[in-house]
């Protein structure tokens, strides 16, 4: 299937129904960033929408499928292609092959990730020990090597399960680096604790109660530096 043609028959038949994005999200219970991923082509929506989606739309599934308006005497045509694509790319079993390359990245990388793990623990426990601050920068080269480690996983995903080609390269560990000086410069002009997490949940996408971790350690590390 044409993520970016079927992005634009999602954008078209919205405008068309006069809704916003986030009417679209509203109406299917997801958000507007979703919606607009789709009518961008980065993604498509869970198979569980597109039968609402269609409804909403005022489309044929057939359609869907095939990113455009199809005319009556092409229907059946048209119907035969999406039936071969669906079959050939699997699209049913897109799940399976996640959960299988996610299982297969952790099982490749369990070694390294351990050791590199252990390292960080060691130098956490001997800068408390020692209480001379280095705990608090294992502690954010920690957070951010999750974070890194999680992109590179996603991409090896992303590239073995959609087919995609994407790679984490060391320019992409730097930059994250950088996000996070500009974070901590960000999150210490707010007001208060929860305004700051609040900021961090929305901009990583991670759980509360890690961005509060993490907020905790940024303080800290600034303290100690002081």
């Amino acid at each position: 299937m044409d993520q970016v043609k079927i992005g634009k028959l999602i954008a078209q038949c919205r405008k068309e129904k006069k809704l916003t994005q986030k009417d679209l999200a509203n109406l299917l219970g997801v958000t507007d960033k979703s919606v607009s991923k789709w009518e961008c082509g980065g993604c498509l929506p869970d198979v569980s929408l597109y039968k609402e989606l269609c409804n909403i739309l005022g489309i044929t599934l057939n359609e869907f499928f095939s990113g455009e308006k199809i005319a009556d005497e092409n229907y059946k045509e048209k119907a035969d292609d999406n039936l071969y694509i669906a079959l050939e790319s699997s699209v049913f079993s897109l799940k399976d092959r996640i959960n299988y390359f996610k299982k297969k990245w952790e099982k490749e990388h369990f070694f390294i990730l351990t050791i590199w793990m252990l390292i960080i623990v060691f130098f956490i426990i001997f800068g408390f020990i020692k209480d001379n601050g280095l705990q608090y920068l294992f502690m954010i080269i920690g957070f951010i090597s999750g974070i890194a480690e999680n992109n590179r996983m996603m991409a090896y995903i992303e590239k073995n399960a959609y087919g995609k080609q994407s790679n984490i390269s060391i320019k992409d560990f730097n930059n994250s680096i950088q996000s996070f000086k500009e974070t901590k410069n960000i999150i210490k002009q707010f007001a208060s604790k929860e305004e700051a997490i609040d900021y961090l949940v929305s901009e990583t996408g991670l759980k509360r109660s890690e961005c509060s971790k993490a907020y905790d350690f940024i303080l800290n590390l600034e303290k100690n530096n002081d």
